[in-house]
């Protein structure tokens, strides 16, 4: 495919000048394309959606246009530039669909690029991740009314943390790449918490927690903060908009943003759950959404991190046994380090739980 093709398949105006691969991404492909408007460089992003990830991609741009379309409704008041800051922003394809789809049947979206804003992998500050937090609560908050059918579920079972589990079971009985000896520590680790994996959809299978609209993917990363004040600006990668469980939106922030450390560190001492940023991420999505949750959703907010951890760790594992298929690597052996991050995370969580659990209930009165 040749990028400077996309100007004349998107409703793109102006010269195309370049384009690069862009970002850290697992999944999708992305670039970053330079257009001449008239003598001003505008930027735009260019993403083509894994199929292998996502088989029904038509479903996934169906749900981000009527979620895209919602949150502009919701910010009908503000300014337009301030909306084209909040809201991503969906460039139509020239005959006015919302994707494109090339002679080989890959299907590829584009965005106008957010200006002067920046996503981050590891947390710098307390005030980053409250902001994210805020971000994504409040996103959440808007998906409460709205209308029409539920959205599409474009990876089912995507947060059945069981069946994560069964997968990885699966994974370690064919152990293809024969990597599962390396793997024995961690295999065991997964596979003892059978119970936790449980713990989220137990309270589902009784009533005590209801679906909503969630992201279901959200890292510290997918969410802009304004480089020049920090606000929580625009939530990003909206691939798993879903309908799913608020502690599991909750659970994944904290697992990505309250560990200091990168996501495949190696020095596992480094990796632990540091309380200051953990109360950073519940005051900020409890001062936005808390007054709208449930008593058990509010109870479940710590074990909704304890129980993505370990899902997000026992995917890591999953995929390293069966030779990196899902999650792109830059080196061999990188997602057994992922898991093990993850699971030194996990550790870390269960040791601190009543701690944590205290946090929450002290930040409890903000929404």
């Amino acid at each position: 495919m040749d990028l400077d093709l996309l100007n004349t398949r998107f409703d793109i105006p102006g010269t195309f000048l370049k384009a690069a691969p862009y970002g850290a991404g697992h999944i999708n492909d992305t670039f970053l394309g330079e257009y001449d408007q008239e003598g001003r460089r505008v930027r735009y992003v260019h993403q083509r959606i894994n199929r292998k990830v996502f088989p029904n991609p038509v479903a996934i741009m169906e749900n981000i246009h009527r979620v895209v379309e919602h949150l502009r409704g919701k910010m009908a008041s503000r300014p337009p530039l301030e909306r084209e800051r909040r809201i991503l922003t969906l460039v139509p394809a020239r005959n006015g669909a919302s994707f494109w789809t090339d002679d080989g049947g890959e299907i590829w979206r584009t965005y106008r690029f957010i200006e002067g804003a920046r996503s981050l992998d590891v947390p710098e500050s307390p005030r980053q991740v409250y902001e994210a937090a805020r971000a994504f609560a409040g996103f959440q908050r808007m998906l409460m009314d709205l209308p029409g059918p539920p959205l599409g579920e474009t990876i089912p079972h995507f947060h059945d943390t069981p069946r994560r589990l069964e997968a990885l079971r699966t994974a370690i009985s064919g152990d293809l790449r024969k990597r599962g000896t390396d793997a024995r520590i961690e295999i065991e680790f997964a596979l003892g918490r059978q119970d936790l994996a449980a713990g989220l959809l137990r309270l589902k299978e009784q009533g005590r927690l209801g679906e909503r609209g969630v992201h279901n993917d959200t890292k510290l990363n997918n969410v802009l903060l304004d480089e020049r004040t920090g606000e929580g600006l625009c939530v990003i990668d909206l691939d798993t908009v879903m309908p799913g469980l608020g502690p599991w939106d909750f659970g994944d922030l904290v697992r990505s943003a309250a560990n200091p450390a990168s996501e495949d560190e190696r020095d596992l001492a480094q990796v632990k759950v540091d309380t200051t940023l953990f109360e950073a991420i519940a005051r900020g999505y409890l001062e936005e959404l808390g007054a709208l949750l449930s008593e058990a959703e509010r109870a479940s907010l710590v074990l909704g991190a304890k129980v993505i951890t370990l899902e997000c760790g026992a995917r890591f594992l999953t995929d390293h046994l069966e030779g990196d298929r899902y999650f792109k690597v830059a080196r061999s052996g990188q997602n057994l380090d992922r898991c093990r991050v993850q699971f030194a995370l996990l550790r870390s969580f269960e040791a601190q739980e009543e701690d944590l659990e205290r946090i929450v209930e002290s930040c409890s009165g903000a929404g």
